[in-house]
């Protein structure tokens, strides 16, 4: 029964080594897919906290999509998501004050994220 379960093993093992390296390989050679272009970089009043317009682009087989990162001054962007508002439209920001950020959108937008508070900042959106 042992000599034949361990074959069995053997490629079993075999297999998820060439699924691990082979992902660590494609990893290596393609990375992130996606990529963001930074539209607009807007400081609170106090400047320590920062917002970022973006538009994020993941290829051929996905549109744009604009975005919105709120972040600490000292905070790098990064190639990550919005971590507040994603849409498939452009808007516009306005800070009202360093707790409190207005999102100005078009009401026809598809929202994907729209976050109320992030990083200490409460966000209000307006659809026009």
């Amino acid at each position: 029964m042992l000599k034949k379960l361990k074959p069995i093993l053997i490629t079993l093992i075999v297999i998820v080594g060439i699924v691990i390296v082979g992902n660590l390989v494609l990893n290596t050679l393609f990375g992130d897919m996606c990529g963001n272009k930074i539209v607009q970089k807007v400081s609170s009043p106090n400047s320590e906290k920062v917002a970022y317009i973006f538009t994020r682009d993941c290829g051929a087989t996905t549109g744009f999509s604009p975005q919105l990162s709120i972040l600490d001054k000292d905070d790098k962007f990064q190639n990550k998501s919005g971590n507040t508002f994603r849409t498939n439209n452009d808007f516009s920001i306005e800070w009202l004050d360093n707790k409190h950020l207005k999102v100005i959108y078009h009401k026809s937008s598809k929202i994907y994220e729209m976050d109320k508070k992030v990083n200490g900042v409460k966000v209000e959106y307006v659809s026009q």
